[in-house]
């Protein structure tokens, strides 16, 4: 009997999706994706395992030294001086919050916040009719500075994606941060933040080169 392939479902689809998949991939580590994500991830991870044990002053003293170590790493690495301070700046103000507020979960509230002004910036960018991922690829050169509608309507398709991956985040993490759950405020940034935001640019790269 024969078959169809051109269903949904075939080993030639299942293929295409690995390949498609296998091509994200090479792009989040082409892009450093690998060393972000361990930047990102560790002192989250430090935080929690300091806070659940040990309370808060323990917690932020070892997650601003962690962060400190991974900046001199990175630095000596050759990393950019501004990216790698700007990383332990955030870190150290997200510290100095838990500290000042005496709760664990103001630690988040600073993701939190970015987020919402993420996904506003993103949404504002499409009632203005110049999608902001059109602006940021024009401002970096992948993009002409003369594009037609049609090219504009992709970057709308585009942005108003980036605008709703970053409303999720702040769907999801705010209401555990009202209830005060900590750990899984911790996993959900570590799983949701900085991965996803890595696999998003990836992904917007190959789209934006594809056309």
């Amino acid at each position: 009997m024969a078959v169809d392939h051109s269903r949904s479902g075939t080993p030639h689809d299942s293929a295409r999706v690995r390949s498609a998949a296998g091509v994200l991939g090479q792009a989040v580590i082409a892009r450093g994706g690998v060393r972000h994500l361990v930047d990102a991830v560790t002192p989250v991870a430090v935080f929690l395992f300091g806070y659940q044990l040990f309370g808060t002053g323990p917690a932020v003293a070892a997650t601003v030294i962690t962060a400190s170590l991974l900046a001199g790493w990175r630095w000596r690495r050759g990393d950019s001086p501004k990216v790698v301070t700007a990383a332990l700046i955030a870190v150290t103000a997200y510290s100095a919050l838990v500290l000042f507020t005496g709760e664990g979960r103001a630690f988040f509230l600073p993701e939190i916040v970015g987020c919402a002004v993420s996904a506003v910036a993103f949404g504002a960018t499409l009632i203005r009719g110049r999608p902001l991922s059109l602006l940021v690829c024009q401002r970096i050169r992948i993009e002409p500075a003369d594009v037609d509608q049609s090219r504009i309507r992709q970057h709308r398709r585009l942005t108003a994606a980036w605008a709703v991956m970053w409303a999720l985040h702040v769907l999801i993490l705010l209401p555990l941060y009202a209830a005060d759950q900590i750990t899984a405020l911790a996993v959900v940034t570590m799983l949701l933040g900085k991965p996803s935001v890595l696999i998003a640019v990836a992904a917007s790269w190959l789209w934006v080169r594809k056309r």
